[in-house]
């Protein structure tokens, strides 16, 4: 399998696929395959469906797997202007990855949904959590910034600004206020204090 960055104002990533290679995207980011590529939905496992269908019914967003299965190509593309990096995990590694930025990933990595819970009337965020081994594929809006917190160091991020984090980095809601007063209570707005050790992936465009 091979997963090539096709860059551009809109960047894409194309699939090659042998025989009895699988890809899994979410559904409606295709952007073509040839007609050898078979089409499935993804079968997940327990926990993951259950977590597939709170984040549905909780968050209110239509969501399911698509599983493309060669010999073929595929090409696939988030709908926005960015930076799109392929990555791999290695046996047993792990990554979070924020939801609306995985384009796509080798079936053999295990999929879970995780929500990251907000401050009380504040939205938090769900994120996708990828098990290896295997390859994949990040859309990052804007711009692709990693940062290496070593224990101890921490950072407050926008919460559209995080794309990817160490699922063990402690990661905490708080209000960040403008100034004083009630306008600076009114211009507030939810950030997150990631703690390390660990790495982040941050997005320049969100």
């Amino acid at each position: 399998m091979d997963l090539e960055v096709v860059p551009g104002v809109v960047p894409s990533v194309l699939a090659t696929l042998a025989a009895g290679e699988s890809i899994y995207s979410e559904h409606g980011i295709v952007l073509y395959k040839e007609d050898s590529v078979k089409v499935d939905r993804k079968n997940i496992p327990s926990s993951g469906m259950f977590s597939t269908l709170k984040r549905t019914t909780v968050g209110g967003l239509p969501f399911y797997l698509a599983e493309f299965t060669g010999p073929g190509h595929a090409a696939f593309s988030r709908d926005g202007v960015g930076e799109v990096r392929v990555m791999e995990l290695g046996q047993n590694e792990v990554l979070d990855v924020a939801e609306g930025s995985l384009v796509c990933a080798e079936n053999r990595l295990r999929y879970e949904t995780l929500y990251v819970k907000g401050l009380p009337g504040w939205g938090g965020m769900w994120m996708d959590q990828l098990a290896g081994p295997g390859k994949f594929a990040l859309h990052a809006y804007g711009n692709f910034i990693t940062m290496r917190l070593a224990p101890g160091e921490s950072v407050v991020c926008e919460r559209r600004a995080i794309l990817h984090k160490t699922p063990t980095m402690p990661i905490s809601p708080m209000i960040q206020k403008v100034g004083k007063g009630l306008l600076g209570r009114m211009m507030a707005q939810e950030m997150y204090v990631l703690q390390g050790p660990g790495t982040i992936g941050l997005q320049t465009g969100r």
